[in-house]
């Protein structure tokens, strides 16, 4: 092979390139210049110039003034849509008054009509009265003998707790009113309550707890009794004085009240003169009743003899208290159980 081959590229290569290119390399493309189109950009400012016409055509409209006839029919319709949504709202607001109104009265319908059916079928089911034969108990009070007098006794159905309840005149009316209680409780509950409560729950309902307030203590021949006082609403307005003197052995509880449009200090020497004259015909077979009456009457003092406000009462023992009509049961008995 001469020099002239190698020039002119007839000579053999070997299989190996070492790295030089076999084939010429391609010749490079030349991107065409970009020109500048000016007949998009005259139709591009003619849309913006479009558009900004009707934004400036727009706002010169609503700058202008308009009719008088224009805004009075606006005003107008401007006005009956105020009315009608003004009416509306207040026959909305009724309707959901009376409809709330409704719902109150048909809730308190269904709260009471149970509590009440349950307090009528309740209170005969828990005392219910006892035709006597005879009277445990006398009391003669021959001031209040124009007031009236009844006798009644009571007894619990459930528990066996028993009352004897005696009572000249009304709490109501305007003649003196004077009501002795002896309550002797079987289950119905397991012990008494203060003189506050004993007193307001025997009113009726007609005083409260919170009216009736203490007012001291007295001697009694049963001992220390506590007093309260309250006042009944009426015209004139009445003054009651209430007692309580509860008992552990036997479980026993007098309780009352004397009620008066007088002086304060006449109820308490009324009060005074009714537990005083308080006597036991009878004790029913229970031994410690007959002995706490027993033992009281070694304490009386006769009531009323020095007092200017009542009759005397004569020293004649528990027999004083027995009146012309009453029928003796039994013998007192004051042994130990």
């Amino acid at each position: 092979m001469s020099i002239t081959d190698i020039a002119v590229g007839r000579m053999t290569r070997p299989a190996g390139s070492f790295g030089v290119r076999r084939t010429p390399p391609a010749p490079a493309i030349s991107q065409p210049k970009s020109r500048f189109d000016w007949n998009l950009a005259r139709a591009r400012l003619g849309l913006v110039k479009a558009r900004l016409a009707a934004r400036l055509e727009i706002l010169a409209l609503s700058f202008t003034p308009r009719p008088r006839k224009i805004q009075a029919e606006e005003a107008a319709a401007h006005a009956l849509l105020r009315s009608d949504v003004s009416a509306t709202g207040v026959r909305l607001l009724a309707y959901l008054g009376a409809l709330a109104v409704l719902a109150v009265g048909i809730a308190e319908i269904l709260r009471t009509a149970p509590e009440s059916g349950a307090i009528q079928s309740k209170a005969p089911a828990e005392w219910i009265d006892v035709a006597r034969s005879y009277a445990p108990f006398a009391l003669p009070m021959s001031e209040l003998a124009d007031s009236g007098y009844s006798y009644g006794m009571r007894r619990h159905t459930a528990g066996g707790g028993r009352r004897d309840i005696m009572t000249w005149g009304e709490l109501e009316s305007r003649t003196p009113h004077l009501m002795v209680e002896i309550y002797r409780p079987g289950d119905e509950i397991a012990r008494f309550g203060s003189a506050q409560r004993e007193i307001a729950a025997r009113t009726d309902g007609l005083v409260s707890a919170m009216d009736v307030t203490p007012a001291g203590r007295m001697e009694s021949k049963f001992g220390p009794v506590s007093l309260v006082e309250f006042t009944v609403q009426q015209e004139p307005a009445r003054y009651c004085l209430g007692f309580a003197r509860p008992f552990d052995q036997p479980r026993l509880q007098i309780v009352g009240w004397y009620c008066t449009s007088g002086s304060k200090e006449t109820a308490r020497d009324v009060a005074a003169c009714a537990l005083d004259r308080l006597t036991l015909l009878a004790a029913g077979g229970d031994a410690r009743v007959g002995e706490l009456f027993a033992r009281a009457e070694l304490k009386r003092n006769f009531c009323g003899q020095r007092s200017p406000l009542f009759a005397a009462t004569p020293k004649l023992g528990p027999s004083a208290a027995i009146g012309p009509d009453t029928k003796m049961r039994g013998h007192i008995g004051a042994s130990r159980p």
